[in-house]
């Protein structure tokens, strides 16, 4: 492990990682965005490491009582592209992004009868999909672009609920398998 470390350490000290070109993205979606780390490690080459963090409370009123739920969903992930220059001013990618995904969800059932249902859920899994975009360059530093992408998320995990207090708990495995298309829109600033 101590020899790999320095072998990365040395690739990480090399002449072509130092001329690699670095910047800061974010993308913007109606609910949510992504933080992204641009790496170009040549003209035809790039590494794109992301964050995302999503919060979501919903609380429901009713005539027997009122429902809430809350939920956190966080992400980690790299994103490998080839570049290719269409124009001056344009460029097109193309390849994948994948990441590890931890999704955490608690709901309190205040209307069933009178007894309150408290439920718990913890589930992490990947999420991965080829992605295709381009982006459209301003003077030599900023640019805004699109990314569409076809993603495969596979999540699971335990939900757990419990009556009341402690009257009758229960725990059961969960697992969720979903796929389908994303877009973005992606403003870029490379230093």
């Amino acid at each position: 492990m101590r020899k790999l470390c320095v072998a990365a350490g040395l690739a990480l000290c090399s002449g072509g990682a130092l001329a690699a070109d670095f910047g800061v993205g974010i993308s913007a979606r109606s609910d949510d965005g992504f933080l992204y780390v641009p790496v170009d490690i040549t003209r035809s080459f790039r590494i794109e490491p992301s964050v995302r963090y999503v919060s979501n409370e919903q609380t429901f009123t009713q005539a027997f009582g009122r429902d809430s739920q809350e939920t956190k969903q966080w992400e980690a992930g790299v994103g490998v592209f080839g570049l290719k220059k269409v124009a001056e001013t344009a460029h097109i990618y193309y390849g994948a992004r994948v990441a590890y995904v931890d999704v955490q969800s608690t709901t309190v059932d205040e209307g069933s009868f009178g007894v309150p249902i408290y439920g718990k859920s913890d589930q992490d899994g990947y999420r991965i999909g080829p992605t295709v975009g381009f982006e459209y360059l301003f003077g030599g530093h900023f640019s805004v672009g699109g990314e569409a992408s076809y993603t495969f998320l596979d999540v699971d995990g335990e939900s757990s609920s419990r009556l009341g207090n402690g009257l009758s708990e229960s725990t059961l495995k969960v697992e969720q398998k979903t796929n389908g298309t994303q877009t973005r829109l992606i403003f870029r600033y490379m230093f």
